[in-house]
């Protein structure tokens, strides 16, 4: 079996440095195709690939020689290396214990040598692979993985250039571009001396090991090519400059059309920038700085301007002073055209054209470090939900649905005040910063002013269609530590307003996160109880009102919590629906029932047979495959069908009718019967009765409770007569007292449960009941099939 890949003991921060770069899925480009060209002719093989180790897979961004898709990171290469953070060389896969049991397949062919570097940042995080390999096993001196790291190097550098931009775009915010600029270059500086390097003095490192070498000169022309980088190197010493034929090309020329002057360069600088490439080229003759970076226009020769970005590095003597400065320039017209366009996609939503997730919590950061230091300032951040947005898409479609996120975008747009933001956080979330409030209760108004434009109908693909959204608020005055913690809060706010019904406002307190810190426990908790079986099934009894005699039960889910003891649903329950862990719960609950009954029924056969009722969340009706998961379940117990009850809430049923009635009627090809549960606490339409094929009806206790008082008694009454003309059988449940159980048995009701008879009971006690009940000289000798 192949050895398990470890993970690195940053992989957290690994992941979001790779997020940070923004080059996972973006298309194929030749500057990264000419460096993984050039690791496979350093290692004399045919085949070399620059990848992305994301948490599950490898992402090609360049390949040569061969055509992949995705690789699992559990059997790659480059899994061990990103763990590792060094070179990997392997002679012959098929030897290494670590992949002989996987051969690394391409085509009908299995890769046999292997060499891999990491792909590492300025803070030492291996965020993917450059790697070489090939159909025939080999070696590898060390010189050849020096040179895979150089060009590895060259891979980052232009991973640099790209994530320029927009730290320049971030840091220049609220009209302080420049001086901003000025600072972020001054801390971008280590990465631009490393990028340098590369393209300066790693190309001279190159030279010098491939000097015992022969192929000194085509290795050397092979490194200034992939870099797609003009070079030049200016002598001090004689003023004159060397431009390679990369960098006439950049502005139009031949090889014997400029000079080696230092004024060919200079006087074809754009007056705007000439300035301040002559300060920072003397900053970095004078020792100011270490490299020079500079972006600036150069003169075509037919008389346009290109985009170029410069960099140098300079060579000291022993005593300090610089007596030459070498580097390169790379156009970078193309990048300055697209550049806002670009910058704008990666901070703004691209449906609604709001900003995004990157901006509003950047500006949130902003809001929160001014809060601190300004006792007085007072802001608030509001989180909206939208209300059932999920039934517009379902039933009108996505393009409705994006429709109607544009018209409320657009809608919010205009209760903004100057200073106020707001942003799509994705999917029906949206986020908004209410700046300069003097209360709580100006966030409130904000949040109801929001409500009252919602509230309007739009009118969408010739439908009117109505929105509403459950607010969360947070004001500053909480004192949140960070900008997650604030937009956390309005979320569980949110939260909050969403439970006391739609369209409601909810000001976080710090109740809430103590509340949410324990709702988190509890799901934590629940799916390891689920791992480790700590749920229980319960039975309560249900009784024939005619003989007395138990009929069947209801299963009843508790939880065995290892610390907390038994808990009842209600402790629970609400977090599993939230999370969807109801579902494997109610799964579980209703293959353990069927399977206790099934026993049940062997051991006590009788006529009618005991039955068995089983609860079905509203998750767990509305999921697709719930009518499989039922007809697997009955096979795998073979219990029969017929004894088994499912029974479902009337809000399960009012939310898409149409679904609704066609799950019931393939449930009931199942031959399982359909119980409807705590009928009268809901909608209570008499329609549904006539509507979907309910056998069984169960009156709520709350109606028990109260048939002593002459009206509730004639609502009862009322219910179980409708019920009994349509053919169904009635359960009341939460019968405490003999005199309920009268009155119930002269309204025709069919059975009974509550506390009367018992409580929720074990399997155990369950057995014990039916031994009495019914004495092996009291059973009927039918067999149950």
């Amino acid at each position: 079996m192949m050895s398990v890949v470890p993970l690195p003991a940053n992989e957290e921060t690994r992941l979001a440095a790779l997020h940070q770069a923004n080059i996972l899925d973006t298309e194929p480009e030749s500057r990264f195709d000419r460096l993984s060209q050039l690791a496979a002719e350093i290692c004399g093989v045919s085949m070399a690939m620059i990848s992305f180790v994301t948490a599950d897979s490898c992402w090609p961004k360049s390949l040569f020689g061969c055509e992949l898709g995705e690789l699992p990171r559990e059997s790659s290469a480059a899994g061990w290396i990103v763990a590792g953070t060094e070179p990997l060389v392997i002679a012959d896969l098929t030897i290494d214990e670590r992949f002989n049991q996987e051969p690394f397949y391409i085509g009908d062919d299995v890769v046999r040598f292997y060499a891999g570097v990491p792909l590492i940042t300025l803070d030492k995080h291996a965020i993917g692979v450059l790697s070489a390999f090939d159909f025939q096993p080999r070696e590898i001196d060390a010189a050849q993985v020096r040179m895979l790291k150089h060009v590895a190097k060259l891979v980052m550098g232009q991973l640099d250039l790209n994530s320029m931009a927009s730290a320049l775009e971030t840091a220049s915010a609220d009209g302080e571009q420049l001086k901003q600029r000025l600072v972020l270059n001054e801390k971008l500086l280590k990465r631009l001396e490393h990028h340098s390097t590369v393209q300066a003095k790693n190309i001279a490192e190159l030279k010098e090991q491939l000097r015992d070498q022969k192929c000194v000169g085509e290795m050397y022309g092979l490194v200034a090519r992939s870099s797609n980088d003009g070079i030049w190197d200016w002598d001090l010493k004689t003023n004159k400059v060397q431009f390679d034929d990369r960098w006439k090309e950049m502005l139009g020329y031949g090889e014997d059309e400029l000079t080696d002057s230092m004024d060919e360069w200079l006087n074809r600088i754009h007056p705007d920038d000439l300035e301040l490439f002559k300060t920072e080229i003397e900053a970095n003759l004078i020792g100011w700085t270490t490299t020079l970076n500079n972006e600036h226009r150069l003169q075509h020769k037919d008389g346009s301007y290109r985009w170029v970005l410069s960099r140098g590095m300079a060579a000291k003597n022993d005593d300090g002073t610089v007596y030459r400065i070498a580097g390169s320039i790379l156009d970078i017209t193309d990048n300055k055209g697209a550049e806002q366009q670009l910058l704008h996609n990666a901070f703004h939503d691209v449906l609604t054209g709001l900003p995004n997730r990157a901006l509003f919590m950047d500006r949130l950061k902003r809001s929160l470090n001014r809060a601190k230091y300004r006792p007085d300032y007072l802001f608030a951040a509001l989180f909206l939900d939208l209300d059932r947005f999920k039934v517009i898409n379902d039933s009108l479609g996505h393009q409705v649905g994006d429709e109607l996120l544009i018209g409320i975008a657009r809608r919010l747009e205009k209760c903004m005040r100057p200073g106020d933001m707001i942003a799509r956080l994705g999917g029906d979330e949206f986020a908004v910063i209410i700046d300069n409030l003097k209360s709580s209760e100006d966030a409130i108004q904000a949040a109801e002013r929001l409500h009252q434009e919602m509230s309007i109908p739009y009118l969408l693909s010739g439908r009117e269609v109505y929105a509403s959204a459950s607010i969360g608020v947070a004001l500053s005055q909480a004192h949140h530590e960070t900008a997650q913690d604030f937009l956390r809060a309005a979320d569980t706010a949110m939260y909050h307003a969403k439970s006391r019904g739609r369209g409601c406002v909810e000001l976080f307190d710090t109740e809430m996160h103590a509340r949410a810190l324990g709702q988190l426990q509890i799901e934590t908790d629940l799916r390891r109880a689920l791992q480790r079986e700590e749920f229980r099934v319960f039975y309560q009894p249900i009784v024939s009102t005619e003989s007395r005699q138990v009929r069947g039960f209801e299963a009843l889910v508790r939880w065995d919590h290892p610390e907390q003891g038994l808990l009842s649903p209600i402790r629970f329950m609400q977090v599993a629906e939230e999370t969807g862990l109801v579902i494997p719960i109610d799964q579980w609950v209703l293959r353990e029932a069927c399977t206790q009954l099934r026993e049940w029924q062997y051991e006590f056969p009788m006529n009618p047979l005991l039955s068995i009722s089983v609860n079905l969340s509203g998750k767990q009706f509305a999921h697709p495959d719930l009518c499989e998961k039922v007809r697997r379940i009955l096979d795998e117990t073979g219990v029969i069908p017929l004894s088994v009850k499912l029974e479902i809430t009337e809000s399960s049923l009012v939310e898409n009718p149409d679904a609704a009635a066609h799950i019931l009627r393939q449930l009931k090809e199942l031959g399982v019967r359909i119980s409807l549960d705590d009928f009268g606490t809901g909608y209570s339409s008499l329609s549904y009765l006539h509507r979907f094929p309910i056998d069984v009806l169960k009156i709520d206790r709350s109606f028990v409770n109260r048939m002593s008082v002459s009206k509730n008694s004639e609502i009862v009454r009322t219910i179980i007569t409708l019920a009994i003309n349509l053919g169904m059988e009635v359960i009341a449940e939460g019968v405490e007292t003999e005199e309920q159980v009268s009155q119930l048995a002269s309204m025709r009701c069919d059975y009974v449960q509550g506390y009367l008879f018992s409580q929720p009971m074990r399997d155990t006690a369950v057995h014990e009941l039916l031994t009495i009940t019914y004495p092996k000289n009291k059973r009927p000798q039918t067999a149950i099939a």
